[in-house]
C-alpha cells in the first residue's frame, strides 16, 4: 500500500524510515515519541508514525499524549535514542 506523506512531514518520515528501516522496536517507540514531540506537534507526529507503522492515527495520537503526560519515558532512554539518531 502506497502512503502519501504531506510535504511538510516528508523529512520527519524519511528520518524515521532511515533510522528504523525494519520498523520501530517496542523499546524505542515511546522514547521516539517523547523525543520527536519536543520538536513536532502531537498531531503531525502521530500522522508520521501512523503512516510509517500502518497504525491507526487516533491510536498513535493517544500514545503521543500518554508519553507527554502519564507515561513519560526515562530521560536516559530518550537521550540514548537521540544519540543513535544523530550518529
Amino acid at each position: 500500500m502506497q502512503t502519501t506523506i504531506p510535504p511538510h512531514l516528508q523529512s520527519a518520515y524519511e528520518l524515521i524510515q532511515c533510522a528504523f528501516p525494519n520498523g520501530i522496536e517496542a523499546e524505542d517507540y515511546e522514547p521516539l515519541l517523547a523525543l520527536l514531540s519536543e520538536e513536532m506537534s502531537g498531531r503531525n507526529l502521530a500522522e508520521v508514525i501512523a503512516c510509517y507503522l500502518g497504525k491507526e492515527y487516533s491510536m498513535v495520537l493517544n500514545d503521543v499524549y500518554r508519553v507527554q503526560s502519564i507515561n513519560i519515558p526515562k530521560a536516559d532512554a530518550v537521550a540514548n535514542l537521540k544519540i543513535y539518531l544523530l550518529t
